[in-house]
């Protein structure tokens, strides 16, 4: 039987992730002008529905998640990792489609991200995200991507 990677998430997760960000997510999250990453990751994961975990074939959490509605169609989806992301690259990017697929109560998924993480750019594109364009956000104006999808409604003919 295969084991389950994907979790709900906690406030205790929320807490493990910000202190063991990968610099570049770190680096995201003060960007947006937050200077306490388990602040940010705690209301991140209160506010969000879903919010989950990524765990590997060693135990350990790789990744933490979420979307936050935003209006009646849309929602604001996120993601925070761990360097145990890198354990197991192929199973987080197949946990993770998996994931933004089941995502089906929304029309369209966007958000921002902040260019210079590559590996998120990277995700974002393997995931079917494109890009929007460009805004510039937190107390130093730097310049993130804004991204999208639209996801295939529940109520939407196969």
């Amino acid at each position: 039987m295969p084991k389950q990677l994907i979790h709900p998430a906690s406030v205790l997760d929320a807490k493990y992730v910000a202190l063991n960000l990968q610099e570049d997510d770190r680096r995201e999250v003060e960007g947006l002008g937050y200077d306490d990453p388990v602040m940010a990751l705690t209301l991140s994961v209160m506010s969000s529905d879903p919010a989950i975990t990524f765990w590997n074939n060693t135990n350990n959490i790789c990744g933490i998640a979420g979307v936050s509605r935003t209006d009646a169609h849309c929602g604001a989806i996120w993601m925070m990792t761990t360097p145990d992301v890198r354990v197991y690259p192929r199973q987080f990017l197949q946990e993770a489609r998996k994931w933004v697929d089941q995502q089906t109560s929304f029309d369209v998924l966007h958000n921002i991200a902040d260019p210079r993480n590559k590996m998120h750019m990277k995700l974002l594109h393997l995931l079917g995200f494109k890009k929007l364009g460009y805004v510039s956000v937190g107390p130093n104006n730097l310049t993130y991507v804004e991204f999208a999808k639209l996801t295939k409604c529940a109520s939407q003919p196969q």
